[in-house]
């Protein structure tokens, strides 16, 4: 058996290696999959990044390492690693990351997040 080497992440290099997505928030770098119905994205968030007010479709995730806030219509949870979350369709929300974080997440929208060639 052989253990990854990631270096200055968790996520190994054949994550890495997946197309990077635009994100227009400092602090932030993703790496997705996609295919017709959905998109998935492996975050590296960075200790105190907000992602302020947005809303999309439906989207599912679960945070690997790491600490955020996440608040829905003006509902506000904490989420540790090992936690899922779900925000529903068109629901306003934001998240705030107070440590180094790493989240998988998946989204009904297919072209939410633009691949940087």
């Amino acid at each position: 058996m052989e253990r990854l080497q990631t270096g200055q992440t968790i996520w190994p290099k054949e994550i890495q290696r997946l197309p990077q997505v635009e994100f227009h928030v400092a602090g932030v770098t993703g790496h997705s999959l996609k295919n017709t119905e959905k998109q998935v994205t492996f975050f590296r968030f960075e200790e105190g990044t907000t992602v302020p007010d947005h809303s999309h479709g439906a989207q599912w995730g679960y945070l690997v390492k790491g600490e955020m806030t996440l608040e829905i219509d003006g509902c506000t949870e904490l989420f540790e690693a090992g936690d899922v979350y779900y925000i529903p369709i068109g629901k306003n929300h934001r998240t705030i990351f107070s440590q180094e974080s790493y989240v998988i997440d998946m989204g009904d929208d297919p072209k939410r997040f633009e691949l940087i060639k």
